[in-house]
């Protein structure tokens, strides 16, 4: 008896993969495996992957590292460097504290209490985050998985396998093993990216990683965050002089120190390196530019390299506004290296109610950029810096006719009592830009906190600030935060 042909095989092959196209690729992977036909019209590509120590990523990590065709896809690699902790840390006096008292496991959930209070936690900041929203269909697909949670005692199970897992893969270093592996067999690699957000909030990470893609529904657990984290959400770790740590502070970087390593002693295409802190509180060590050491070295081999392009640095500075690591000028000279930057975004862990780190004249902004030696730079971005309106004036005044864009993310202007206000009114006033064809103007986007502070969320003005740049809008920091905030690490 002959079959009858789905309808959908019955269109031309361009258009069906047209409307494949429009599919995310988790769900061109389901579609794949319904049929031959369909996995013939429904290509999948992928132009990033995962590394993280964990056994799953390297699986299927080497695995597209092995495949003859997807490999020559992969333009990205995202290595998760957020670790699953055996119980909350305390750094005093660089080593780690576990608070005994919460290692009790509760006989009612069969879990340690601590675990137990990071599970309520989390809870807590899901309904948080949604306020006043309405139901979008992912913040219903959340609340179903809230509603369908898995018994205390099974999520503190699986998560200890996942501890277990960990903890092979960094003894054996695979993942280490496998990054490598990847510069060999991944020729159109351009960009590494490192970060410790990747897990995002509960029911909604950044990256679904193969790892996360796994996890059971309902699953609850401590979410990872990497690096040197406080985390109450308010408040900002101090780094601490990278001189005198342990080797196991310095491990609470341990991917990024590998991507480092290898980056500056292996032959590879990266012109791109992110450390993406995703605005959390933390980022690399900032202190790593007092003095030089192993990992400044490695980091000015990087920035030196022929082709290097961009640039995204996350910065771990504190809040107490001691900022040596600028002081030194060792930055400085290691940017300066990057003579064929074209994007530079620089953030750091300054907060509001700490001291301005830039009220020191021996600290001028222009010693933390130098952009005159980026003649190619064409976007440029800011977070969480406190800076001097005239000093930023001079430097945009002096940045090259390439700069196309401009971001300034929750900035502080400490002698200004205009802020962004002022700011925007001498970059109409002073600069030429007005004066330039439209195609050669450069867009400014501004992000801000609302009147109302959410975890995760922003306001963020770009068609706003243009309108007042080059044509006759209002000055859009007057009214802009009674705004809706946006989300800063996205659902």
């Amino acid at each position: 008896m002959a079959t009858q042909s789905s309808w959908f095989l019955r269109f031309p092959p361009e258009l069906s993969a047209s409307i494949v196209s429009f599919l995310p690729n988790k769900d061109v992977k389901s579609l794949r495996l319904t049929c031959k036909a369909l996995g013939e019209i429904s290509p999948f590509s992928s132009s990033r992957v995962f590394l993280s120590a964990n056994s799953l990523n390297i699986q299927v990590f080497r695995a597209i590292a092995d495949h003859p065709k997807f490999r020559h896809q992969i333009r990205e690699l995202i290595w998760d460097d957020a670790r699953f902790v055996v119980a909350p840390l305390i750094w005093e006096s660089m080593r780690p504290i576990i608070e005994s008292e919460r290692m009790e496991i509760k006989s009612d959930e069969g879990c340690p209490i601590w675990f137990t209070e990071q599970c309520e936690e989390n809870r807590y900041t899901v309904k948080h985050r949604k306020y006043r929203d309405v139901n979008r269909p992912d913040q219903v697909a959340r609340q179903h998985q809230m509603d369908a949670q898995m018994p205390l005692k099974a999520c503190w199970k699986y998560y200890q396998q996942l501890l277990d897992d960990q903890a092979t893969v960094i003894k054996s270093e695979d993942d280490k093993i496998a990054f490598l592996y990847g510069l060999e067999r991944f020729p159109g690699l351009k960009k590494v990216t490192v970060t410790p957000a990747a897990h995002g909030w509960l029911f909604s990470p950044l990256y679904e990683t193969p790892m996360i893609r796994k996890f059971p529904y309902g699953f609850n657990y401590p979410i990872p965050r990497g690096w040197h984290y406080d985390p109450v959400d308010s408040q900002v770790a101090e780094p601490l002089p990278w001189s005198e740590v342990t080797d196991d502070y310095k491990e609470l970087w341990r991917g990024a120190r590998i991507v480092l390593r290898l980056l500056s002693q292996e032959k590879h295409n990266v012109s791109q390196l992110s450390f993406d802190s995703k605005q959390l509180h933390t980022g690399l060590n900032f202190l790593i530019f007092d003095r030089p050491c192993e990992e400044y070295n490695q980091f000015a081999s990087i920035m030196k390299l022929p082709g290097f392009q961009r640039l995204h640095l996350s910065l771990l500075t504190g809040s107490s506004g001691i900022w040596t690591g600028f002081q030194s000028g060792l930055f400085r000279q290691a940017m300066s290296l990057a003579k064929e930057l074209t994007h530079v975004h620089l953030s750091t862990t300054y907060n509001n109610g700490s001291d301005f780190p830039f009220q020191d004249p021996s600290i001028p902004l222009k010693e933390v950029l130098p952009i005159k030696q980026w003649p190619n730079l064409s976007h440029l971005a800011l977070s969480n810096f406190s800076i001097d309106t005239s000093e930023f004036i001079d430097i945009l005044k002096s940045a090259p006719s390439s700069l196309r864009s401009l971001d300034l993310e929750f900035i502080e202007f400490p002698s200004d009592e205009l802020c962004l206000t002022g700011l925007l009114e001498r970059m109409r006033e002073e600069l030429d830009w007005t004066e330039r064809d439209q195609s050669l103007q450069p867009t400014v986007a501004i992000a801000m906190e609302g009147q109302r502070r959410w975890p995760g969320r922003f306001i963020k003005l770009s068609d706003e600030v243009g309108n007042f740049l080059y044509g006759s809008g209002e000055n859009p920091p007057e009214w802009s935060r009674y705004m809706h905030p946006q989300k800063r690490i996205r659902d």
